[in-house]
């Protein structure tokens, strides 16, 4: 009885533990992300007119004479590229899923085999533990005999 009640304190100080350090922890502040724009590949383009700036003091008879030219964009080739279809083997295929099939198998065979392991080592320690409690003494109980108060007759006979 004791130890159920030991253990099960211990299971609720454990529990306990844990939802303090989750209730603790710092929540993350969510972090403004910017649209991050790489300036070597954009190629700006101007919309105005080039040429010089125009001046407040000019006569309005007298015309400022802008580069009107059209901005021309390089012409970039586009190759031609004809799809290859490959009909795969039949054979081919089942045989690399064959393969991948036992990869996997053996993959979740040794994960199976560790865990099973991990198990046989716990439950050996546990035994070990159980064992070394029940090798030390115990306090056994008093046997039950009437207390007399010491008088001075007996302390004489002894």
């Amino acid at each position: 009885m004791r130890g159920t009640v030991a253990k099960w304190v211990v299971a609720m100080g454990a529990g306990l533990a844990l939802i303090v350090a989750q209730g603790c922890r710092k929540q993350a502040a969510p972090v403004a992300v910017q649209p991050v724009v790489s300036s070597s590949r954009l190629q700006v383009q101007p919309h105005f007119p080039v040429g010089p700036l125009p001046v407040e003091d000019v006569d309005p008879v007298v015309t400022a004479k802008v580069d009107q030219t059209p901005l021309r964009r390089p012409q970039v080739q586009l190759l031609q590229v004809q799809p290859v279809q490959v009909q795969p083997d039949a054979a081919a295929v089942e045989e690399a899923q064959r393969r991948q099939d036992a990869m996997l198998l053996q993959q979740q065979e040794a994960a199976s085999e560790r865990q099973q392991e991990e198990l046989d080592q716990e439950i050996e320690q546990n035994l070990k533990t159980q064992q070394e409690m029940e090798a030390e003494p115990r306090i056994q109980d008093v046997p039950e005999l009437p207390i007399e108060p010491a008088t001075p007759e007996s302390m004489q006979q002894q």
